[in-house]
């Protein structure tokens, strides 16, 4: 649930951002009022608004309140209501597409070549979820969909990203229905060894390779955000774009300097 609701708390920040770098202010408006909205829901759920430090090894280190289950399905009401708007204002508002359409495209090879995830891979055909591909606890049993365009511009990343947001709406939604109860976290054993695992953020995939000690402490840690293939693949679709588009296909791709330098 935390990381579904960053997920859609992320995607509507880029929106916002790539609306805003269009000067279409109305959608960057809306679009942030219910990214606020997320916001204050996951701080009412964990006690921080980007939800630091809510998922630690061996579970959650919060227990959602019965209000903050209540709020979370009041907010999914309120994006039910008022995101399909914001949709058609985006699909019907021409001087917008004219920015978006067939500005800083992907080739779906390159996407392919160098392993592009999330909404910039599945904008360019790389039908790739970890979600999905390499699934975890508990989306092996829940049901959703990997949404994928092949146009591979700012207007299918753009795409993406909504789509996705739907997808995080039920996801939420189920979650909601099954929620366990139980403890909040387990303790995990203090001995040598060694893992890796992919998790979907909402960039795309996360890789965390880690080393325990022989007293249960952490080695050796090598961690890959998204943002490390995809960085050089911004420098490729803003070849032969105007000066102007460049912030455009930047946030349309919204990568992580921080999580380049891991």
């Amino acid at each position: 649930m935390f990381g579904e609701l960053e997920r859609i708390a992320n995607h509507f920040g880029d929106i916002v951002a790539i609306c805003n770098d269009a000067s279409f202010a109305i959608m960057h408006a809306h679009c942030g009022v219910l990214r606020e909205r997320v916001l204050r829901c996951a701080a009412t759920l964990t006690g921080h608004r980007l939800m630091t430090d809510a998922v630690v090894p061996g579970g959650v280190a919060a227990d959602p309140s019965p209000d903050g289950l209540t709020g979370v399905g009041a907010l999914l009401a309120k994006i039910h209501h008022r995101f399909p708007d914001l949709v058609d204002l985006y699909d019907s508002t021409a001087s917008l597409l004219d920015r978006t359409v067939a500005t800083g495209i992907l080739k779906p090879d390159l996407a392919r070549r160098f392993g592009a995830a999330g909404p910039v891979g599945r904008a360019s055909s790389r039908a790739f979820d970890a979600r999905r591909n390499l699934p975890y606890t508990p989306y092996d049993v829940f049901r959703f969909e990997v949404p994928v365009l092949e146009e591979g511009d700012v207007n299918a990343r753009v795409w993406i990203r909504i789509r996705e947001v739907e997808q995080s709406l039920g996801l939420i939604e189920q979650i909601l229905a099954e929620l366990p109860g139980g403890a909040l976290r387990v303790g995990l054993p203090a001995r040598a060894g060694e893992g890796m695992a992919l998790a979907a953020a909402f960039r795309g995939d996360v890789l965390v390779w880690l080393r325990l000690g022989d007293d249960g402490r952490v080695s050796r840690c090598h961690l890959r955000d998204a943002s490390w293939f995809q960085w050089p693949l911004l420098e490729a679709v803003i070849e032969a774009n105007i000066v102007t588009n460049f912030p455009l296909c930047n946030k349309s791709f919204n990568c992580s300097y921080s999580g380049h330098d891991l």
